[in-house]
């Protein structure tokens, strides 16, 4: 089985046949991409803090972000953009630059600005992200020196510490790459991302940067990026919080006649399970989470009606402190169901619950595990959906009470 650490369950990930995880690989890993992560002292701790990636050669982009209704300065920028014709990332941690009005829209622009200047390229292909900290400014001073060091240092041995600049409470960076074997040739497949806490659909306060060397048409980037966001990052939770600052950046850089057919299908499919994959160990990475669940709802309706259920049961602080307790408790799982439903037409019948193919009145040892699924059938219907969830555990309440103090 290909190795999809450190998650587990490989099924979790439904990579298609030919992907294999490439050892060592970083977003730069795909051919034509170079980056560097700097320090500009954001971080009150020194770590890296911002970050450049770009692609040396002509790229075909799609853009997916928050749909909080008030997005950070950065994500505002970057919609006035062509979301077809990004080339080049630059990117900080440590302050979000979020709810910072009209001062903060000018640091993003200056920072594409900047960025483009040194890199040669039009400012307008330059898509900005900014994570940490919401409501402060930050300091233009310190991101200046921090994006001539980045851009000074670019290289294709860069990758990691690209990663290692875009985190902020991540305990473990989220990145890496692939190779996909396809009749046409290999292609490589790199992401850099990183999310831990403010998790829900959709999106997460999360960050992910995809770089191909596969050759696909701008249409096809932006449907893959669309149906790879929704199977991935759209379907995690940590604590059931929106960021103002999701984004998720696939950038496509092979040349020569695009992938068609089922060439074409597998790469989607082949992104899509990377992402997912990322995705993932957000979830699992999730503030003091010590367990990972895929929480999968079926017998539902209509599929609006089982995703309803299914972040209704993910995002109950009951049923996640029940998780981390390993407490097979079915009542907490069903007054969920039941809320999700409290409007719903038709009968409601009880949920029958499964934790890895055991009945839930069994299931106390099944909990121990780090990874495994629970199944909830509402036998209402045909439809299903499904989403990964972490617990709630007593580092979360600590790590946020002292976020910001």
């Amino acid at each position: 089985m290909t190795d999809f650490s450190p998650i587990e369950r490989g099924d979790w990930i439904a990579a298609p046949d030919g992907l294999v995880r490439i050892p060592g690989g970083s977003v730069t890993s795909p051919d034509g991409y170079v980056a560097y992560g700097a320090t500009c002292g954001l971080k009150v701790s020194g770590a890296r803090d911002i970050g450049v990636l770009r692609s040396l050669r002509p790229t075909r982009s799609w853009l997916m972000d928050t749909t909080n209704a008030l997005p950070s300065a950065p994500v505002r920028v970057n919609r006035t953009r062509d979301r077809s014709q990004f080339s080049a990332v630059v990117v900080n941690a440590g302050i979000a630059n979020a709810a910072t009005g009209d001062q903060g829209e000018r640091d993003a622009l200056a920072m594409a600005e900047q960025t483009g200047l040194l890199l040669g390229v039009a400012p307008e292909t330059v898509l900005v992200s900014s994570t940490g900290v919401i409501g402060e400014h930050i300091d233009m001073d310190k991101i200046g020196r921090g994006i001539i060091a980045a851009t000074d240092g670019l290289s294709v041995d860069g990758g990691t510490s690209f990663n290692e600049a875009i985190c902020t409470t991540d305990r473990t960076l989220k990145g890496g790459a692939f190779v996909l074997q396809l009749p046409e040739g290999d292609i490589r497949i790199g992401i850099a991302a990183k999310g831990a806490g403010m998790i829900r659909p959709t999106m997460a306060t999360m960050l992910a940067y995809v770089t191909t060397d596969a050759p696909l048409s701008a249409d096809d980037v932006r449907e893959i990026t669309l149906a790879a966001g929704e199977s991935s990052f759209n379907r995690i939770s940590v604590d059931g919080q929106m960021s103002p600052s999701d984004t998720l950046l696939v950038m496509a850089n092979g040349a020569g006649a695009p992938l068609a057919g089922a060439s074409r299908q597998v790469c989607g499919d082949a992104i899509a399970a990377v992402c997912r994959w990322a995705a993932i160990q957000m979830a699992k990475d999730g503030e003091g989470a010590a367990h990972t669940v895929r929480l999968g709802v079926h017998g539902a309706l209509d599929r609006d009606e089982a995703a309803r259920v299914a972040r209704a049961v993910a995002e109950s602080p009951l049923v996640k402190t029940a998780i981390f307790g390993r407490d097979p408790n079915w009542g907490r799982i069903s007054q969920a169901v039941g809320q999700a439903l409290a409007v719903a037409a038709g009968q409601v019948f009880e949920p029958v619950v499964v934790i890895d193919g055991v009945a839930i009145a069994d299931a106390a040892t099944v909990m121990d595990r780090a990874e495994y699924d629970i199944e909830i059938g509402l036998s209402r219907g045909n439809a299903e959906y499904a989403l990964w969830v972490s617990d709630l555990t007593h580092d979360y309440v600590t790590l946020n009470a002292e976020y910001h103090t």
